[in-house]
């Protein structure tokens, strides 16, 4: 990578061709574990070579399993390689310094459905602009992409409404936002029919017309897609089978006298013969080092895009109203941004909690039914155990009512996050490797904009089952009761976030069951602490719902409870205290019982974070 002189020549420079990146790679091997024993290898990729000017759109394709995902993945810093070299300019790759100034736009790409195109662009502007740029400079460039995009009359609508093609280009405006010289894309095309993809491929040349680096996979462009098409680099069994321009593929194979037949698209012919020929073809590439067939690339396919651009689809997306870096101030300041997160954290969890919040208002149905479910789930068992709080007879019943209350709303709270957070994945793992925000960032705001409506549905529920109940219309005891099922509510929500961090959704739903019932075992209600073998008791003070169901119980009937009512000839538990002592709960102190809870949430919250840290920086 180039020095630090060099750099900063690099980000004070207002032209965008002068700060422009050349990449080129040498000897890049990547070899993964195959088959059970460890053992065994698989090598995806066997020593390639090449060079990805600025200024062209180059393309990398071949069959599938050909590598070619794979080289995408390692250029764009996704995938470690396990052996070669890749060079910016010349100079050994700065791999944090260059993910800095490159975006990768991934095959499976999602967008926030809930947000319309213009408040999906302003947010990414919060993120990646910050406050080094005034707010009306951020709605011009936001003005200038949505209208180079072609995305003016649907930038209301919301991107769960959008088709496609329209989908794909709001993915590269958000990235656009803060002009990154290099660009990754892969399979753009993938799903979009011949006229839309024709619309993306033409805007990524456009794109790299303005100096930047365009890279993308395609597995097999069409005729019509090859005008706009400066590089090709052929992959073929992890080896380089071609690296040229397109007019010099037929004159390549003729050369190798593979004579490709009349009216045959020689993408297609190349397709069909590399595997048969791949030794031939590697050999003649020099596996990506011979660069006689890319000698003559001056973009001679500009002057097939005229009947191209011609095409009113085509306009859609002409990049004519970007400003020309040299005379566009947010341009110099963008470019001075590259080295490192624009915003501060502050600003980052402000920013995406509004987003999350927004997400939430536009889409209530889930809020809605959550909601629903615990305000019926408490009518529903407050007339089940209805008025039983104040009579001794029915001590036993009120303390099963207290363990389903907080079984009920723990697994409802973990439940909900387990199925909801991994959906985000795919949508978080893009922005924060394109260096949007930091994982704690993200982290932290998924809490702060979960908690509201956790809280409204804990205390509907608390609310409507104590008073049918029949609990002491006590102030204090009311006040702990709400406390602890609200604390309660908050450790299932986190644990909740550490296996939706860990698990998909299908797995989610199958192992969450698992890591929760050990903590129920141990809650004191179905094993007592002096009844369990001495060796495990150390885990009734791991599980939240251990202290959760103490704390139920004290704010009921601790606090020096007065004498119970009793409705029959004789209650055993007419006085609370010895319903305290044959529950082994005499001597517990309230205070003690939340802070356990703080602790158990916050040690939670803190694997939770590891393990999302650790799976957004891999591919699982």
């Amino acid at each position: 990578m180039a020095s630090e002189h060099s750099e900063s020549q690099e980000t004070s420079s207002t032209s965008l061709v002068e700060d422009s990146l050349t990449i080129s790679f040498e000897d890049i091997s990547y070899v993964v574990r195959h088959g059970i024993l460890a053992g065994g290898r698989k090598t995806i990729l066997n020593e390639v070579c090449g060079t990805f000017n600025a200024g062209e759109l180059t393309v990398i394709m071949g069959q599938s399993g050909a590598g070619k995902s794979t080289l995408m993945d390692i250029l764009a810093g996704y995938t470690k390689q396990t052996s070669g070299n890749i060079f910016i300019n010349g100079r050994l790759r700065n791999e944090k310094s260059f993910r800095r100034r490159s975006c990768y736009i991934l095959q499976d790409d999602r967008v926030q459905d809930m947000l319309t195109i213009n408040e999906s662009l302003h947010i990414a502007a919060e993120l990646k602009l910050g406050n080094h740029i005034s707010k009306q400079q951020k709605k011009r460039r936001i003005h200038e992409i949505i209208t180079s995009l072609g995305l003016s009359s649907s930038k209301h609508t919301r991107a769960g409404l959008l088709s496609g093609g329209q989908k794909k280009r709001l993915a590269i405006g958000l990235e656009l936002i803060s002009d990154p010289p290099v660009m990754f894309l892969d399979e753009p095309t993938s799903g979009l029919d011949s006229s839309i993809s024709k619309q993306i491929v033409y805007l990524l040349h456009l794109l790299a017309r303005q100096g930047r680096t365009v890279v993308v996979t395609m597995h097999q462009p069409s005729a019509a897609l090859l005008s706009m098409v400066d590089r090709l680099y052929a992959v073929v069994g992890g080896r380089c089978a071609y690296v040229g321009s397109v007019p010099q593929l037929l004159p390549y194979l003729e050369h190798m006298n593979l004579m490709c037949p009349p009216y045959h698209n020689p993408v297609d012919f190349l397709i069909e013969i590399c595997v048969e020929n791949a030794s031939d073809l590697v050999e003649s590439s020099g596996n990506g080092r011979n660069n006689r067939w890319t000698a003559n690339i001056s973009h001679e396919t500009d002057s097939n895009l005229i009947e191209i651009s011609s095409l009113s689809a085509c306009k859609e997306v002409c990049l004519t109203t970007l400003p020309a870096p040299k005379e566009d101030p947010t341009s110099k300041i963008l470019l001075a941004l590259k080295s490192t997160y624009t915003t501060s954290f502050l600003k980052q969890f402000a920013t995406l909690t509004r987003r999350s919040l927004l997400t939430i208002w536009r889409d209530p149905s889930f809020t809605l039914m959550t909601t629903g479910i615990h305000c019926a789930m408490a009518l529903f068992i407050g007339f089940l155990f209805y008025n039983i709080g104040h009579d001794a007879k029915y001590v036993r019943d009120n303390y099963n009512f207290l363990y389903f209350s907080l079984m009920f709303l723990m697994f409802t709270a973990f439940s909900g996050v387990t199925i909801s957070f991994p959906e985000q994945i795919p949508v978080i793992r893009r922005e924060h490797f394109n260096r949007w925000y930091t994982t704690g960032a993200y982290y932290t705001s998924t809490i702060a904009s979960t908690l509201p409506t956790q809280t409204v549905c804990t205390l509907s529920y608390a609310f409507i089952v104590y008073w049918l109940t029949g609990q002491p219309t006590e102030l204090r005891r009311f006040a702990g009761f709400c406390f602890i099922l609200l604390l309660v509510s908050y450790v299932g929500l986190c644990k909740g976030l550490l296996i939706g961090s860990l698990f998909n959704v299908k797995n989610g739903v199958v192992f969450g069951p698992f890591f929760i019932m050990p903590f129920t075992v141990f809650s004191g209600f179905f094993l007592r602490y002096y009844d369990a073998p001495f060796f495990v008791r150390w885990l009734f003070q791991a599980s939240f719902l251990k202290h959760g169901l103490v704390g139920l119980v004290l704010s009921i009937y601790g606090m020096d409870r007065p004498k119970l009512v009793c409705s029959e000839l004789y209650c055993h538990y007419s006085y609370p205290n010895l319903f305290l002592q044959d529950n082994y709960i005499v001597g517990e102190k309230f205070s003690m019982l939340i802070l356990a809870l703080f602790s158990i949430g916050i040690i939670v919250s803190i694997f939770a974070f590891i393990i999302l840290k650790i799976r957004l920086k891999s591919k699982w």
